[in-house]
């Protein structure tokens, strides 16, 4: 998924601070060269890290780097998954 993908997905982001995480490394997406221009092609689980980072950040709970670090290991948790894919079975109850 390129840059505007992740951007329609995760709300308020903005392509600059997109750049930012990438060029500081904290999301490391594949680059895809067209002609003479390399692109970033981002994940799933890509896209997931940023969107739960983005939600420590733009509430002001903690900076950058510490959001991406929290996510990580949120994700490491057994119990938890950045895997969104499969949604809930809805309950009648």
């Amino acid at each position: 998924m390129y840059a505007g993908g992740v951007l329609k997905r995760v709300d308020g982001l903005t392509y600059d601070r997109l750049r930012y995480f990438v060029r500081a490394g904290y999301v490391r997406p594949r680059k895809i060269k067209r002609k003479s221009l390399y692109y970033s092609d981002f994940s799933e689980e890509d896209v997931e890290l940023i969107k739960r980072a983005w939600e420590f950040i733009s509430r002001g709970d903690v900076r950058t780097g510490a959001a991406f670090k929290r996510t990580r290991e949120k994700a490491k948790d057994p119990q938890l998954t950045l895997n969104l894919r499969t949604r809930p079975k809805n309950s009648d109850a």
